[in-house]
């Protein structure tokens, strides 16, 4: 594994995916807590502009969440792993969702969360989160818990582990097919595709960019299959804004 990327690199020939917590800001001890630093809205942008249109983000957070913290900014976006999609036309793609079924997952964890204090549940739009950040104590309840859900209706859901959380998530969405389905779109087709990402549930992500001979980055710690590493959002902040300096912009 390498350590750095290239600071000066052909952006009309790159394709730019960025995860979100703990990629593109630093994670909080709640996902509403997140603070989106002054220079991430206008280093989005302006990569957007200088790749003609090429960004988009990857994220476990739904589109409207994504949205509201990147206003005014308006991305192509993958929320909720993928589950649902915004191409760069604006067209929004979801998934069939049983939303009854989601609801009363969702009930039967609201239980577990009362009885064992700590717990946080973030219910979405075609997921569940199961935070146990704070009641690290809890974590096996809290596997234990999504494992039993999913293992109800396998065929449909899977648990995902992440960062102090366990998510119950559609079985036929990942990051890494969400990569793929923009990839397979204008201005993404065709070129090399850079993916950041910093949990487990970017690994898949990681993969696919590394079959197409792109960039994966993982930020912060961890065993991961990605090509490179930043040590912190910061690190990875900093470089964007020296390789779009140091990058030509197109004629």
């Amino acid at each position: 594994m390498v350590s750095t990327l290239p600071t000066v690199l052909p952006l009309q020939e790159s394709a730019f995916f960025f995860d979100f917590d703990g990629t593109l800001v630093e994670l909080a001890s709640t996902p509403d807590g997140i603070e989106v630093t002054p220079v991430v809205r206008p280093l989005l942008q302006r990569l957007s502009a200088m790749t003609g249109g090429a960004v988009a983000i990857v994220s476990g957070r739904s589109i409207k969440t994504l949205d509201s913290f990147l206003a005014p900014l308006r991305l192509p976006v993958a929320g909720e792993h993928g589950a649902e999609r915004r191409d760069t036309r604006g067209q929004l793609l979801v998934s069939d969702i049983d939303q009854e079924q989601l609801k009363q997952m969702a009930l039967t964890l609201s239980d577990i969360v009362q009885a064992h204090p700590g717990l946080l549940l973030e219910v979405k739009g075609a997921a569940l989160s199961l935070h146990f950040r704070h009641a690290p104590q809890h974590e096996h309840i809290a596997w234990r818990a999504t494992e039993e859900l999913v293992a109800r209706d396998s065929q449909k859901y899977v648990v995902q582990p992440g960062k102090m959380v366990f998510e119950i998530k559609p079985k036929n969405v990942d990051k890494g097919k969400a990569i793929e389905a923009f990839l397979q779109e204008p201005p993404f087709a065709g070129r090399k595709p850079f993916f950041f990402g910093d949990d487990l549930t970017d690994e898949k992500g990681f993969d696919v960019v590394n079959e197409r001979g792109g960039w994966s980055v993982k930020v912060g710690g961890g065993a991961t299959r990605a090509r490179a590493r930043f040590d912190s959002v910061q690190t990875l902040l900093t470089w964007l804004a020296q390789m779009l300096e140091l990058s030509v912009e197109p004629a």
